[in-house]
């Protein structure tokens, strides 16, 4: 991204001069830096790197800082950001070298011959690191934080090359592209892919060359620690922070963490947001101590309460407002972590007729941004086994989301129609916490009708409200609101809990004191104290009658 606002590119570009750059920080530890050759091409480009020493008595670990550009633009001092940071790992007792590489057309270093197409670009990076861990100045241990193209560098040296030679000991990667071959539907899809494609130079039908190119596909027990972050509207494409930790925990990696920021920044953009967690990240790497937390811990005293752990819905997909829409909001400092499926074809497993066939998730933001999707599940590991389809057609994402608001859209691929499932599952309920979940959809009869389900985790007890909405629905546009919904809520046992038809005929006064009571008196709302386990809430029309409707479960404890 050139800047905020503007999600065209995923480039750290720009050709602002050292002097400016110095102006614009704010850094009060900035130290002086230097342009010193540190080694030449294969094609004879003579390649450079902006050094920044620290203040402090060396040798230092060195930490290359290498830019993006869109992997054919950029320079060492592309950004006030990219500099800040430099001057920051200084400042923290690193030997920062802010590294130049061969760029890929139309870019050109002075002197380069070579179009700087993959391995090019990854050859020079691993020149930086040998010359690097060799310097006089260096303590022998070297890292990297790179953005954007520089992500991408990054987290390439980190599993490839020899360790102690050209391999990087540990890295960081800020809005880093790690599976070149993923072309999931996403806003800046277009500009990624003529990107990926320009860099390794092949179309987009050559997967074995793209992922030849790709750390996520290049990795194996052995890559160095990694830290990676985007932020949720990064534009860079959201689902290569999942491909890459899809890869890592297929291959059996500990040794990363993984973690997203709201907003819509980009790679050395929010590094002032992340320095803290970086700087940390790389001490532990250099000295093979345990990985700090990546982001803020929870509140000292915080109960280990329960919490919503998995979620679900089976409704009749169908087209226009008749699809499934599950909408949950995340709570919490840290990032949450979670699968969402959409089945279909496995349904007739369980007896049920007229599946949907091929089912399509999408996933957005509360600004309504769609940040991943999926049509026919493909991840390299990276999921429990329960949680593996059993269909090809079916859809998986996995998501590191910042607390928020976010919705989930379960289709028909081709318009297909048929009953599907939407599930949530929290595979990380140390981490933060899913507060609400809703679903909203088409409720007929017979098998036609909304099933929610929720597992409630924990020691305690958990109060939660069950609410069917649908005349209010109307309001929002829906022509087909289901006009009077009933609601029926099971234990894992099937035994019948509680069931309400219009919510001021029960529980009136424990509804109202919730604060989120329907707005329609005709809908239906339960208020329960539940014990862990398996819970089911069903959606009907009173008197067979059928539309559009949402089911809600809200935790009331948080």
């Amino acid at each position: 991204m050139n800047s905020k606002g503007n999600k065209v590119g995923f480039s750290i570009c720009g050709a602002l001069s050292l002097a400016l750059l110095f102006c614009l920080s704010t850094n009060a530890n900035a130290v002086t830096p230097t342009t010193e050759l540190f080694g030449t091409a294969s094609d004879g480009t003579p390649l450079h790197w902006v050094v920044y020493t620290p203040s402090t008595r060396g040798p230092w670990p060195a930490v290359l800082v290498i830019h993006g550009g869109n992997f054919y633009g950029g320079t060492p001092d592309s950004t006030p950001e990219s500099v800040v940071c430099a001057q920051d790992l200084a400042a923290a007792g690193y030997l920062a070298l802010s590294i130049e590489y061969r760029l890929a057309p139309p870019g050109k270093l002075p002197g380069q011959t070579s179009k700087g197409l993959f391995p090019d670009q990854a050859a020079d990076v691993q020149l930086a690191v040998r010359t690097a861990r060799a310097d006089p100045r260096s303590n022998g241990q070297v890292g990297a934080v790179g953005g954007s193209a520089g992500g991408h560098h990054a987290a390439l040296a980190a599993c490839t090359g020899t360790p102690g030679d050209d391999r990087i000991d540990v890295g960081v990667c800020l809005s880093g592209a790690y599976d070149l071959s993923d072309f999931s539907p996403n806003p800046n899809i277009a500009t990624f892919t003529e990107n990926v494609t320009n860099f390794v130079g092949v179309t987009t039908t050559n997967q074995a060359a793209l992922r030849a190119a790709s750390p996520a596909w290049l990795l194996d027990k052995t890559v160095s620690p990694l830290l990676l972050v985007n932020t949720l509207e990064d534009s860079m494409p959201y689902s290569q922070l999942p491909d890459m930790v899809g890869h890592l925990d297929g291959a059996g990696v500990t040794n990363y963490q993984a973690f997203s920021l709201s907003g819509d920044l980009h790679s050395f953009h929010y590094w002032s947001e992340v320095k803290d967690q970086a700087i940390a990240f790389l001490a532990a790497g250099f000295a093979g101590a345990p990985l700090p937390s990546p982001s803020p811990s929870p509140t000292p005293g915080q109960p280990d309460a329960n919490q919503l752990v998995n979620v679900s819905t089976r409704a009749q997909v169908e087209t226009g407002d008749d699809i499934v829409i599950g909408g949950f909001i995340v709570t919490g400092a840290n990032s949450k972590r979670v699968v969402l499926r959409a089945l279909g074809p496995s349904l007739s497993q369980l007896g049920i007729g007229a599946t949907l066939s091929d089912p399509v998730l999408q996933l957005f933001d509360s600004a309504g941004v769609l940040v991943e999707s999926n049509d026919n599940w493909n991840l390299a590991g990276g999921l429990p086994t329960e949680l593996i389809p059993t269909s090809p057609n079916e859809s998986v994402l996995s998501a590191f989301l910042p607390a928020g608001s976010y919705t989930a859209v379960m289709s028909g691929v081709r318009s297909a129609q048929g009953i599907g499932l939407f599930e949530l599952y929290d595979v990380d309920p140390t981490e933060s916490r899913v507060s609400n979940i809703s679903t909203r959809g088409l409720v007929g009869t017979g098998f036609d009708v909304i099933i929610g389900g929720f597992i409630v985790d924990g020691t305690g007890s958990m109060q939660v409200i069950v609410r069917a909405l649908g005349p209010s629905l109307s309001s929002l546009g829906i022509a087909n609101a289901l006009q009077d919904p009933f609601l029926q809520l099971y234990d894992g046992n099937g035994t019948l809990l509680a069931s309400n038809d219009n919510w001021r005929s029960t529980q009136a006064q424990q509804i109202i004191q919730t604060t989120i009571p329907p707005t329609n008196d005709r809908e239906s709302a339960i208020v329960a104290s539940l014990m862990p386990g398996n819970y089911t809430a069903i959606v009907s029309g009173t008197n067979g009658s059928t539309g559009v409707g949402l089911v809600e479960i809200y935790d009331l404890d948080h």
